[in-house]
């Protein structure tokens, strides 16, 4: 049982931390080539926002280390990922205390503090210098990525035996 805890905090280390940072050089990166290109509006924005396609590199980062390492606890790194995102959610409804040129419902602060789309949620987060998504976002949606490209990086290698890790009667796609 310690080996699996182990592989997965290994997993989900490379994954939010490793994820982030190759998100925010492939986002920065893109960004630069659509600036250099000259695109700017609606494509520039969608493309370097925080939901945009430079949050699936940590996907091919996951492809890569299991296709390499074939443990079935890196398509589990989701799991603290999500669990890392639902204390985010708890730590911003804990500041009880309004902000914002005019109060919000608590759906639409999570909303605004997580997930910023428009330049008037960018706005309204400025107070805090809308860090939500590097804390928060970024690194729970870096190990949902991750752990997708982790299991194709095992189906991937279906010829190859998988490192035993204890982890068989959890595979929901019967990833062998």
């Amino acid at each position: 049982m310690t080996n699996i805890l182990k592989r997965l905090v290994e997993h989900t280390a490379i994954a939010m931390a490793g994820g982030v940072i190759c998100s925010m050089l492939a986002g920065l990166a893109f960004d630069g080539v659509l600036c250099a290109l000259g695109s700017e509006g609606t494509v520039r924005r969608l493309a370097s926002a925080w939901y945009g396609p430079a949050i699936w590199w940590p996907g091919i980062l996951g492809f890569f280390v299991n296709r390499r390492m074939l443990h079935r606890t890196a398509c589990f790194a989701w799991l603290p990922g999500l669990v890392w995102l639902a204390l985010g959610i708890l730590s911003i409804l804990s500041m009880a205390t309004p902000w914002g040129p005019v109060e919000m419902s608590s759906m639409t602060h999570l909303r605004v503090e997580l997930f910023p789309m428009t330049r008037s949620d960018y706005d309204a987060c400025a107070l805090n210098e809308c860090l939500g998504p590097l804390l928060w976002t970024w690194p729970a949606l870096s190990a949902v990525t991750y752990s997708i490209g982790a299991a194709l990086g095992l189906l991937s290698q279906s010829d190859r035996r998988p490192a035993y890790d204890h982890f068989g009667y959890l595979t929901i796609l019967s990833l062998k």
